[in-house]
């Protein structure tokens, strides 16, 4: 309701200001009009009493003509008496008129002004000449109190305060009922409208009748939720198939990462096979003992485990597993990416080493086979690019986390990967450019460049980020930042 009152206080002060306009106006009007009254009604009794006095003087009797203005007082507190223009006879006429208005007198024109008492109140003096040849220079003075205008002041002002108290009373009224009914219940359910937008509910509609601004603004409302939810659907639309071709990218690249390791693979797989295939053929062929078959038997076995193994890692790689987030150790899975790329590593004669730091917290909430997937993108550009052979160096350390990029409440230390090789470099043209898809520095055939664009989008989604250094022909060094599990204190 602060519309309401706004609305209220904004009239009551227009109104008390047209209010007060027009009661300063009137009383102006009034006072004047008062003031020439009280003159003109002097002027009428003086000339009245003139024609008296005027009898008296000519009996050549002064004492009775000042004695009838001194009995010639009129109720309501006029005052009427004799004053003198000559300086040496009394009561003399006040000093405060001007020498012009005296010699208005002189010549029979009658005089007013007003003038202040002691007490402070307000006098109309009026002189009114009474021109006879017996009568010496002097003229009658009327004196009339001006405390009625103080009461008609009051009044007006009573009748000021009284006419807004009834104004307020009505307009707080009226408008109470008017925005009750035609604002405020329709802009609560706007208001209603809108908060249900916000949380995501776009079917419901509000509908008014009518022609008026909030019947339009509900009808604009409904249209703009029916083009949110036509746009919500379009969107999601676009973000599934997006998702579901950078899914298919990353099954892609994983493919074309399997096909770049496959050499080293298959020679993985020779050496256990040529062992099997020879044990079995001693079996088959020689006379062994029981103690010597048992013992070939298990070589074979053992042989073939390895190729499990091997054969395993690469469905696991290869398929494309569904997102699953769950508690990992980062070491572990750097262990296992090591092992599957020895293949590759040592037919190119790179050397794996890794570096844990004391007191590293490894565990993180991740999905296992797509940070695999940034770690098999990460080592395998380091083997590219020792194509003489070299050493790649895998340092695992934590970062607080007020130093880095994110600021959570939740996140005390961030996971810094480390890995850094020996390699050719990445010329500076190409750095801001390594991270975009299909960008590629390598010969046709041995990638296709989106696996650090992939790794890129990988470790955003885990809600990370990864920095490069790098320095042409001594070497490339990628920094992983990943957000560690939180350990929560149970003492």
């Amino acid at each position: 309701m602060k519309l309401f009152y706004r609305l209220l206080i904004s009239l009551l002060l227009g109104t008390i200001i047209l209010i007060c306009l027009d009661e300063f106006l009137s009383y102006q009007v009034e006072t004047r009009q008062f003031e020439l009254n009280l003159k003109r009604s002097a002027e009428q009794i003086g000339k009245s009493l003139s024609g008296v006095l005027n009898h008296a003087w000519e009996e050549n009797n002064e004492a009775l003509a000042l004695d009838l203005i001194s009995h010639a007082q009129i109720d309501g507190g006029m005052n009427i008496q004799w004053v003198w223009l000559e300086k040496n006879r009394s009561p003399q006429i006040p000093s405060l008129l001007e020498i012009s208005e005296r010699e208005q007198l002189r010549k029979g024109s009658p005089v007013h002004f007003k003038q202040a008492d002691e007490q402070g109140d307000m006098f109309i003096y009026t002189y009114i000449p009474v021109m006879n040849a017996y009568i010496d220079s002097g003229v009658l003075q009327i004196r009339q109190p001006l405390s009625t205008l103080k009461n008609y002041a009051h009044k007006m002002m009573l009748r000021a305060v009284v006419i807004t108290i009834l104004l307020g009373c009505i307009y707080g009224a009226i408008l109470y009922l008017f925005m009750n009914r035609s604002i405020r219940v329709p802009l609560q359910r706007l208001i209603e409208q809108v908060e249900r937008i916000g949380t995501g509910d776009l079917c419901t509609t509000v509908a008014f009748k009518g022609n008026e601004e909030f019947a339009r603004l509900a009808q604009t409302l409904n249209e703009m939720c029916s083009r949110l939810l036509i746009a919500k659907e379009k969107i999601k639309f676009e973000c599934d198939a997006r998702l579901k071709t950078l899914e298919q990218l990353r099954h892609t690249e994983r493919l074309s990462t399997f096909g770049l390791i496959s050499a080293g693979i298959a020679h993985e797989i020779g050496t256990p096979l040529n062992v099997v295939d020879g044990r079995a053929k001693m079996i088959i062929r020689e006379d062994l003992t029981q103690d010597e078959i048992q013992e070939c038997a298990t070589i074979i076995q053992n042989q073939a485990e390895r190729m499990t193994v091997i054969v395993r890692q690469l469905l696991d790689f290869t398929r494309r597993p569904k997102q699953k987030i769950a508690e990992e150790n980062i070491v572990f899975l750097i262990k296992q990416v090591f092992q599957f790329l020895y293949p590759m590593a040592n037919k190119q004669r790179v050397e794996f080493a890794l570096h844990v730091l004391p007191d590293t917290r490894a565990v993180l909430d991740a999905d296992g086979s797509q940070i695999q997937q940034v770690l098999v993108n990460l080592l395998m550009n380091s083997i590219q690019a020792m194509p003489g052979g070299g050493k790649v160096d895998v340092t695992v350390s934590n970062v607080p986390a007020d130093q880095t990029q994110i600021q959570r409440e939740t996140v005390a230390y961030i996971l810094k990967l480390r890995i850094e090789d020996e390699g050719e470099g990445i010329a500076d043209k190409n750095l801001e450019h390594i991270f975009t898809p299909f960008f590629t520095t390598k010969k046709l055939g041995t990638g296709t460049g989106l696996g650090l664009s992939i790794a890129h989008g990988i470790v955003e989604e885990h809600n990370g980020w990864i920095e490069v250094e790098s320095v042409p022909r001594r070497g490339t060094c990628f920094s992983v930042y990943l957000p560690v599990k939180e350990i929560v204190d149970e003492r």
